[in-house]
């Protein structure tokens, strides 16, 4: 085990206490104070090396298979650390990871600037970026065994970059235990330390999309539910705490599927999320005003302007192809044919009318059956009343 202060001792002057470094200074801030982060098992420095700004890992504790993970970043025996001072002192080299230093700020802090100033294009932005990450991460035959919002810096043009791979698995890795439990507030309560494998990001990406989604409707839900440890959500209290149960009635009310679908996977018993990657890759980073009807026609192509799309099941679930490619993944839990360029579609307990590109374009909240428009009119029941409604969400009584 290492402190800080040995690190902060070492790095002060390096003259003789580094093998490749050289000339490698720490950073400061204006206050003249070094400039790094900690963690639960290294030190991370920001420094100046070759002429360049770099990261220095320096680890706390001992740390295995870090030539796998890092590779050629990993600098092995290169900082010499005292662990006694005077005539006697001793010591001993450690390794440490030199890195590219991303300039930027981590999720956490950006999701936090952006429901403070009720930002949702911002939002969207950071929720359409993880996305896109989290999509090839769980897709892939590795895991980072860590993610969450503090270990994604975003760039300053939005990128996302993940840091911090002390607990990676790597396939080379697999029958081992875990180094790590990771971060409670983002790991599926069930896992262990025999739970090591390419699954492990699985949990943290649907419970990160979840939030960040939720936010971009509602950037108030941040002020009312986010904590100190988590975005918005206690793993181990879901499915009945209130930020989740929010969560899923506002992708519901706004016929946000995919997401909605992702939600639900979090309540499963297992770290194993079925279909999480197809999920990501399907969901819409659309203005929530676009998700639901503000009572105008929003242009849904004629019937005759292109072949309607097909109904389809799989795994008890709805979706619509096309003989070419699938228009709408299997996401809604009833469903009808196209008719007139709509289809009525039911998400949870909501019924939504979408277009054949699946986008939602008239939702009837509150009713307990809608039916195919015919004549430019569809059949809604609501409070057991029937009624019909047109194209704009005008009521009609029978």
């Amino acid at each position: 085990m290492h402190t800080l202060r040995q690190y902060l001792f070492t790095l002060s002057d390096l003259r003789g206490l580094a093998r490749t470094l050289g000339e490698a200074e720490v950073c400061r801030d204006a206050a003249g104070r070094p400039e790094y982060a900690v963690g639960n098992s290294a030190a991370v420095f920001r420094i100046r090396h070759a002429g360049r700004i770099r990261s220095l890992r320096c680890f706390l504790r001992p740390m295995r298979h870090l030539r796998e993970i890092y590779g050629e970043r990993l600098l092995e025996r290169e900082l010499f650390l005292y662990d006694s001072v005077g005539p006697a002192a001793s010591g001993e080299w450690v390794d440490v990871v030199l890195d590219e230093w991303i300039e930027g700020e981590t999720l956490r802090e950006a999701v936090r600037r952006a429901a403070g100033a009720d930002d949702r294009m911002r939002l969207a932005g950071l929720s359409a970026a993880f996305d896109t990450l989290a999509a090839a991460m769980v897709s892939d035959r590795t895991a980072h065994g860590d993610l969450k919002p503090e270990n994604l810096i975003v760039d300053p043009a939005g990128a996302l970059h993940p840091i911090d791979f002390d607990a990676a698995f790597l396939p080379a890795f697999a029958g081992e235990q875990s180094p790590e439990l990771g971060t409670a507030a983002y790991q599926h309560p069930a896992r262990t330390a025999a739970d090591f494998d390419a699954s492990l990001d699985d949990y943290p990406a649907a419970l990160i999309s979840t939030a960040l989604h939720a936010l971009r409707v509602d950037p108030t839900l941040h002020d009312r539910y986010g904590t100190a440890d988590g975005l918005l959500f206690t793993p181990r209290r879901i499915p009945d705490e209130a930020p989740y149960r929010e969560a899923l009635a506002l992708f519901e009310r706004h016929g946000m599927a995919a997401e909605y679908r992702i939600a639900r996977l979090l309540a499963s018993p297992s770290l194993r999320l079925f279909g999480l990657g197809e999920l990501l890759a399907a969901v819409r980073h659309e203005p929530p005003e676009t998700a639901e009807t503000d009572g105008a026609d929003r242009g849904s192509p004629a019937p005759e302007t292109r072949p309607a799309p097909e109904l389809f099941a799989a795994n008890g679930l709805w979706g619509y192809r096309t003989a070419e490619r699938v228009v709408v993944p299997p996401l809604y839990d009833n469903g009808f044919d196209f008719s007139e360029g709509l289809a009525a579609v039911c998400l949870g307990r909501t019924w939504h009318y979408i277009d054949p590109e699946g986008r939602i374009r008239l939702s009837c909240p509150g009713c307990e059956a809608a039916k195919p428009f015919r004549g430019g009119r569809a059949r809604i029941v609501r409070d057991g009343r029937r009624l019909e409604i047109d194209r704009t969400g005008r009521e009609f009584a029978i």
